[in-house]
């Protein structure tokens, strides 16, 4: 094998698209790879998919391909997601993509990887785009055409290929825009029928995979299967996780393997020892400690989007060992100098309502419902800087939102066709934000 820095999860993506490729190339059973791009169940097999070309023509490529397909493969859908953000929505919009991620070097280091939390944020921006675009077509009362609809769903059903979280968001778009259809007089049957065509395609083309994993691990399973070793490893940590302590390893490792084998021992399903082991872990968790917690993967998750840089400095082979340090500092400085400033718009947007105009609300709706989704992970898993990647787009989009409303202000509101209860709604977010981010900065007493 040649030299390569692809460790861990990158690793695992790289070789489920290898196994891809030589069952394309006729050099394995179907039945073969696919047990192998399932694995454990803990990934979604969009990076595999989306990274098996690189192995059509060589089965260990170099590293510097292994570098440059997915780099390429990101700022292409990069390019499309500014395409198409300029046309929907202007240049603020555009100029802000251009800006954050456009000029956050952290962000091409990511980018660089077998990571699929930037392609699928890009993804998932792309399918807020026409999930406004459909929104504003349903309060104008105006008809949905197919084509938004069906790259709404696509969008959508790509980023959730790549990101099994991306499944709550869709269930919250959906929602949205059933309400908005709902809240409209009359209710016209035919658009109702239009968006459960909608959900129907989603759904169908979940299936292949929900099928796959669930005959695999004999329990139904729509996305993945980490969630109880994720949420024990995280709260509990190791040494509860087993029943007791897992043996030494990495990650969840450990405990994957002792649930693999109590499930021997029993004759019960891996899937459910696992269940198990979770209520036992969390059994004596308490509120406080839980918010400790959450508050440290929120540090690791918001405010220090260069750990994984740190991570690859042992493996920058092309670098001199002198030069590693240095580099990462540089590159650490320059990317926090456009980071912060969007990470604080992003949370500004979040607390703030929008209402001089049905465009800046549909916006700030699904901004805030995305940011929420995005927001839960540090509370179901011990959050990494890899993540921030995922919803880089969105804070281009707050800052956008955030000029946007800035440059109307003289125009003040114009009237609108929303529903009354969206203002509301936006207020109750807002405070309800506000106040989560106090409690989890100040926690519980003990």
């Amino acid at each position: 094998m040649r030299a390569t820095n692809l460790l861990g999860d990158e690793y695992t993506y790289a070789a489920g698209a290898r196994t891809i490729a030589r069952w394309l190339a006729g050099d394995a059973s179907a039945a073969d790879t696919l047990d192998a791009v399932i694995g454990t169940g803990w990934f979604m097999p969009g990076m595999a998919i989306a990274g098996a070309p690189i192995y059509f023509f060589s089965d260990d490529p170099p590293l510097w391909l292994l570098r440059l397909f997915p780099l390429l493969l990101n700022l292409g859908l990069f390019a499309l997601v500014c395409a198409i953000t300029w046309r929907e929505w202007g240049r603020t919009h555009a100029a802000a993509l251009a800006i954050c991620p456009g000029l956050v070097v952290g962000w091409y280091v990511a980018a660089a990887g077998w990571w699929p939390e930037v392609p699928a944020g890009l993804l998932t921006m792309l399918a807020l785009v026409c999930c406004w675009k459909i929104g504003m077509r349903v309060i104008g009362e105006r008809p949905v055409g197919w084509r938004v609809l069906l790259l709404f769903e696509l969008a959508l059903v790509a980023a959730l290929y790549f990101r099994g979280p991306v499944l709550v968001l869709a269930a919250g778009l959906h929602a949205i825009l059933i309400v908005l259809l709902l809240s409209r007089r009359p209710v016209l049957p035919r658009r109702l029928l239009q968006m459960a065509a909608g959900i129907a395609l989603f759904a169908v083309l979940l299936l292949p995979w929900s099928i796959a994993i669930s005959a695999k691990f004999d329990k139904a399973v729509p996305t993945t299967t980490n969630v109880p070793l994720v949420l024990a490893n995280s709260f509990a940590g190791p040494e509860k996780s087993c029943f007791g302590a897992c043996e030494p390893g990495p990650d969840i490792w450990p405990a994957w393997y002792f649930s693999q084998d109590v499930a021997a021992e029993t004759g019960e399903n891996m899937l459910d020892v696992q269940a198990r082991m979770l209520d036992h872990a969390l059994a004596d968790l308490t509120a406080s400690e839980y918010l400790a917690s959450v508050r440290e993967n929120f540090g690791r998750f918001l405010f220090d989007p260069m750990q994984r840089l740190r991570a690859y400095q042992d493996r920058m082979y092309a670098v001199p060992e002198d030069w590693r340090e240095p580099l990462i500092g540089l590159v650490s400085a320059v990317t926090l100098i456009v980071y912060v400033p969007f990470l604080l718009a992003l949370l500004l947007a979040n607390f703030l309502p929008f209402r001089r105009s049905d465009n800046l609300r549909m916006q700030s709706i699904l901004l805030k419902a995305a940011t929420a989704c995005a927001f839960i992970q540090p509370f179901v898993h011990k959050s990494s800087a890899r993540y921030w990647t995922g919803f880089a787009p969105l804070m281009a989009w707050a800052a956008a939102l955030l000029m946007s409303a800035w440059l109307q202000r003289r125009a003040g509101k114009t009237a609108s066709t929303m529903p009354g209860w969206i203002d509301w709604a936006q207020r109750g977010y807002g405070v309800a934000f506000f106040a989560c981010g106090v409690l989890i900065a100040v926690g519980l007493p003990a």
